[in-house]
C-alpha cells in the first residue's frame, strides 16, 4: 500500500509555512501517514501552544474520513439527524476546518495535513494551499 514520504511530508509543510507567511500568519503544520502515524510536523514561531494537538487532530480526523475536516463540519439543522460521534474526545477527532486528506496520483490515500493557528477558515485555505500544487 502506498504511504507518505518524508520529502513529500516535508515539502506539503513547506508551501503551507510559504501560505502562511504570505497571509500574515503563524500556523502549525501537521502531516501523518495512512494509519495516522505522525511524519512531519512544524510549528511557526509564534503560533499558539493549543495548535500542535489541534492540528494533529485535523490530519487525523482527514484520514479516518478520507474527507476535508471543514465538510464534516455541517450544521446542524433544526428537525433533521444529527451524525453521531460518541468517539471523537477519546479518538482525537476534530471536525473543523483545516484538515485534508493527502491522496497519490493514482487516487490512493497516503496521508492527511492538519493545519491550525486561525480560524477553521483559514486553516482550511492554508491546508488547501499547501496541497496544490503537490499531485
Amino acid at each position: 500500500m502506498p504511504d507518505i514520504t518524508l520529502n513529500h511530508a516535508q515539502s506539503v509543510v513547506s508551501q503551507g509555512r510559504a501560505a502562511a507567511e504570505k497571509a500574515g500568519m503563524k500556523a502549525v503544520f501537521a502531516v501523518l501517514d495512512k494509519g495516522t502515524n505522525l511524519v512531519a510536523f512544524s510549528r511557526m514561531d509564534g503560533a499558539w501552544l493549543a495548535s500542535n494537538e489541534l492540528a494533529i487532530a485535523k490530519a487525523r480526523t482527514s484520514v479516518m474520513f478520507q474527507a476535508p475536516t471543514e465538510a464534516l463540519n455541517a450544521p446542524l439543522q433544526i428537525g433533521q439527524p444529527v451524525p453521531h460521534f460518541d468517539h471523537i474526545h477519546h479518538g482525537g477527532l476534530l471536525l473543523m476546518g483545516g484538515g485534508i486528506p493527502l491522496f497519490d496520483s493514482e487516487g490512493a490515500l497516503i496521508g492527511g495535513l492538519g493545519v491550525s493557528g486561525g480560524s477553521p477558515e483559514q486553516d482550511a485555505a492554508l491546508a488547501r494551499s499547501a496541497v496544490e500544487q503537490q499531485s
